[in-house]
């Protein structure tokens, strides 16, 4: 699966690999800014966070305040009054700045923040690629988990058991597998139904074997 997103000064590339997340980002010329692949390994939990910081317009009242203050000095100074051509001049300033600022709203100022274990990825929310940001994040779960599987899951109960009941619990902590899966593989690679301990006469029984 491939993403891409176009923004003023950058290029941002997502792509799902065999064996991990990659991440490009190139400036408008195309050089590289920043490249790397995660391994899946490192990639889960992950997480998905949309924000939005549009800048503080307290200064605005004093700019407008200034604006129009320097316009009728001129107009005093010079003319005496706007003409017609002069007034629709300023208001389509006006609504230009006013326009500008409802799409920086839309459009710069709303983040959509991809995060893994190791890297938060940032990009720009927009409207026209927000199902296609979900489906990436959902696409790059599943992948993770359907790839940790793959190469995690399974057990050797001829083999050394603690690193594989250890392997068993990363899986388990990552919802890679279930509780049921998890317990199930626990009891063939040790042979023993993984349950409470029991006690009997204030000691501590061993749990019993299945096989």
């Amino acid at each position: 699966m491939f993403f891409e997103q176009r923004q003023l000064t950058r290029t941002t590339q997502l792509a799902l690999r065999p064996h991990g997340l990659y991440v490009c980002q190139r400036t408008r010329q195309g050089k590289t800014i920043l490249e790397f692949e995660m391994p899946y390994e490192e990639v889960l939990p992950v997480r998905v966070e949309r924000s939005s910081s549009p800048p503080q317009l307290k200064w605005l009242p004093f700019a407008l305040f200034w604006t129009a203050s320097t316009m009728l000095q001129y107009v005093v100074r010079n003319t005496g009054s706007l003409t017609n051509e002069e007034w629709v001049i300023a208001l389509g300033a006006g609504l230009l700045l006013v326009a500008g600022y409802f799409y920086g709203k839309n459009n710069w100022w709303k983040h959509f923040t991809l995060s893994t274990a190791r890297a938060n990825i940032h990009l720009a929310d927009r409207r026209s690629q927000r199902n296609e940001l979900n489906n990436f994040a959902e696409a790059l779960d599943q992948r993770t988990k359907a790839y940790l599987r793959e190469h995690y899951a399974a057990v050797n109960p001829l083999g050394i058991i603690e690193p594989q009941l250890q392997r068993l619990h990363w899986l388990r902590h990552l919802d890679v597998v279930s509780e049921g899966e998890a317990r199930a593989l626990a009891t063939r690679l040790t042979g023993q139904v993984p349950t409470a301990p029991l006690v009997s006469m204030g000691q501590t029984l061993e749990a019993p074997y299945v096989n």
